[in-house]
């Protein structure tokens, strides 16, 4: 993914306070600091203009191309996940939790079958639980994708709904995100995960641009280049020309998942009805964003 363009101010000087100042606020915050608050201290204490930038970089930053760019290196470890900056112990347990949430939701996906469909075949259950355990990785990527400073960071904006089935087949989405562009614009994203690429697959992910506005289709992939993807070049190339996002999901170590967009989806515009549907559908999920208001309450408008 490329990183936003440093501003002037980031020369090897800003870029060292940079790092002191993350290391400062990451030991004062046992082991976590939001990005916004990052970017506060830089601006306010430290008097470096609009450096929201400069976050951005961090949140992406690479030890080994910096280099190449000048970029002194930290001498300090740490990761960004999220709304966040981790230290290495702290990310370490992040990502520990992380996987203790996917073995949980593939536990009740496995207990929700037998309790529904008790003769539901082997190979069928546990193709439920792997894309439960898929779904929750695909949730902490797409956190990392929609991170955005104009989200209040009191609110929720990725919300893994697989198991709410709450409309029809193809209504039924795995997430749900949402993207603030501004404190009043946002668009409404969702996700399909699968455990196989197919055309069944794709015309699921393509139901939803009638109610979202960018759709992406999360299934695993065995290697790094991701060429299996396009071991079928025309439904690729299909669900690529008809705007969808693919991300590949490589399986790791501990049976956990790194996930990396490999194409970004288009921006669909959606039909009106259709999304108050949606927005009504997944109403609780949309109150916690900040989307829509509580029952009772209006909210003006939103310009999209």
């Amino acid at each position: 993914m490329a990183s936003a363009a440093a501003p002037q101010q980031s020369g090897a000087e800003s870029w060292a306070l940079a790092f002191r100042v993350l290391r400062e606020l990451l030991e004062a915050n046992d082991g976590v600091v939001s990005s916004t608050a990052l970017r506060r201290e830089l601006e306010g204490t430290h008097s470096i203009p609009n450096a929201r930038d400069l976050v951005i970089e961090l949140e992406f930053f690479n030890p080994e191309a910096s280099v190449e760019r000048g970029i002194p290196t930290p001498s300090f470890k740490f990761h960004h996940l999220g709304r966040s900056f981790f230290s290495e112990q702290k990310y370490a347990e992040e990502l520990q939790k992380q996987q203790e949430q996917a073995t949980k939701q593939a536990d009740v996906a496995s207990n929700e079958v037998s309790a529904t469909e008790p003769d539901e075949p082997s190979p069928t259950r546990t193709n439920r639980q792997e894309e439960a355990r898929l779904v929750t990785y695909v949730k902490g990527a797409l956190e990392d994708l929609y991170s955005s400073e104009a989200n209040s960071e009191e609110n929720s904006y990725v919300f893994d709904v697989h198991s709410h089935r709450k409309g029809g087949t193809f209504e039924n989405t795995d997430l749900i995100a949402v993207h603030w562009r501004s404190d009043r614009v946002c668009d409404l994203v969702t996700v399909e995960v699968k455990l196989e690429f197919i055309s069944q697959v794709v015309q699921q992910a393509l139901s939803y641009t009638r109610f979202s506005h960018r759709v992406w289709l999360a299934v695993p992939v065995d290697t790094d280049s991701h060429s299996e993807l396009q071991k079928n070049p025309a439904l690729f190339e299909y669900a690529i020309s008809q705007g969808l996002g693919i991300l590949a999901c490589r399986k790791r170590k501990g049976r956990s998942y790194e996930v990396s967009p490999i194409h970004w989806p288009l921006r669909n515009s959606v039909d009106p009805l259709e999304e108050e549907e949606f927005l009504e559908r997944y109403r609780p999920e949309f109150e916690e964003a900040g989307v829509v208001e509580p029952k009772g309450r209006k909210r003006p408008p939103r310009l999209r």
